[in-house]
């Protein structure tokens, strides 16, 4: 059978499970409202967001459970993000057919892979840039030229380790605080500085060893000298930037091992990040469904390496921003015993539901799968038992899928 033809056909066997097809007072659809109202009791006053849902198996029905469940939840007036995560047999996708989507994949490959070594400020915004080099674990210098000022923000192995604004005025500058407050005499910082000069020690350190400022006063004085090269750094709007492979001077040379920059760069972000390129690539990887607040991240091409995929730095990323943009996630993975995908994104879950096949598989299977995800420390909110067949007293039965 070609793939076309294939995914017609997978596609056709998606629609007839799809909850939207039937009555609202259906056995079906009920539950998928009790489904859905017992995972709310389930964390009662904690807030979730982002929910798991695997199996032992294939063909235990799991991705039906993520489609009708994220429906039901779309059902409520809130934005529902379904990411088709099973790299390795996507069947979620078949959503999404008719759109040209890189998916998950190809955000996270090419995306995120993108050439960054010269560009514009009004495509890409600092924080774009930021999370780029952080993700290609770059070293070198983030060259910032704007109207008025030029930054310096120099990376090693994508982390922040310094913030040069290069067009401070000298009255600004830290050397000049330091005297003007009386902190320093101005002989002794003439005596630092050449020692600076002949030596490439860091200034601050030459103060300290010479016991002309206390070690806790020039830590703080450096965290605010850092932080207002930050802030210059994230209000440029216009200009360009460069990335060189390679700083001026030897990076080990300009930067306080002291200073955590990647701490110091979250404090000086006002509100949330403003991405430019980030945003509109993501934004426009997303598919709208023909359900009212339903909305499905492909799957993408399947990688030779998904759980390098889903483990990486650059997923954790790509999930933290989706969780901002959607009221809830659901994300549909690989059953457990065949690969240990769902295993690597459990933990970065709310929590995970649990799809047993009813007759399908026996009971040690389901006692192992889920000791593999309480060691994955998943938080496991409850079993689905899938197509099961229901009798009551004896009088009539009804099946569910």
């Amino acid at each position: 059978m070609s793939r076309s033809k294939q995914q017609a056909r997978d596609f056709g066997d998606l629609e007839r499970i799809f909850l939207r097809d039937y009555p609202a007072k259906s056995i079906f659809a009920e539950a998928f409202r009790n489904l859905r109202a017992n995972i709310q009791f389930s964390f009662m006053e904690k807030k979730f967001q982002c929910l798991l849902v695997t199996s032992s198996n294939q063909d235990e029905g799991k991705t039906s459970i993520v489609a009708n469940l994220s429906y039901a939840m779309a059902q409520s007036d809130k934005t529902v993000l379904m990411i088709d995560a099973d790299l390795r047999n996507p069947f979620l996708s078949n959503f999404a057919t008719t759109h040209d989507s890189p998916g998950l994949t190809g955000i996270i490959t090419s995306l995120f892979g993108v050439d960054i070594s010269i560009g514009s400020l009004s495509q890409y915004s600092v924080s774009d840039l930021f999370r780029l080099i952080s993700q290609q674990k770059k070293t070198g210098c983030l060259h910032l030229i704007g109207n008025d000022h030029k930054v310096d923000l120099v990376f090693i192995k994508g982390e922040l380790k310094d913030v040069v604004w290069l067009t401070r005025s000298a009255e600004k500058r830290l050397t000049t605080n330091l005297v003007k407050n009386g902190l320093v005499k101005q002989e002794e910082m003439i005596r630092a500085m050449s020692r600076h000069q002949s030596t490439g020690q860091k200034l601050g350190s030459i103060l300290v060893n010479l016991g002309l400022i206390k070690q806790e006063d020039m830590a703080h004085l450096i965290n605010i000298h850092l932080m207002e090269a930050l802030h210059v750094a994230q209000q440029f709007k216009e200009g360009r930037f460069e990335f060189h492979g390679q700083y001026k001077s030897d990076p080990e040379s300009v930067f306080s091992n002291s200073v955590d920059m990647n701490k110091l760069y979250k404090e000086s972000i006002i509100g949330d990040e403003n991405f430019l390129y980030l945003k509109e690539q993501i934004d426009s990887a997303v598919v709208e469904t023909r359900v009212d607040n339903l909305f499905l991240l492909p799957s993408g091409t399947i990688p030779p390496n998904p759980s390098e995929l889903l483990g990486s730095d650059t997923f954790l990323f790509l999930l933290q921003y989706l969780k901002k943009k959607f009221d809830f996630i659901v994300i549909d993975t690989p059953p457990i015993l065949p690969a240990s995908d769902a295993l690597l994104l459990a933990p970065q879950t709310d929590g995970v539901v649990f799809v047993v096949r009813a007759g399908y598989v026996n009971r040690e299977i389901v006692k192992r799968t889920a000791d593999q995800l309480i060691t994955a420390h998943a938080n496991i909110i409850g079993v689905v038992l899938n197509q099961a067949v229901m009798r009551r007293e004896g009088i009539y039965s009804y099946k569910y899928y």
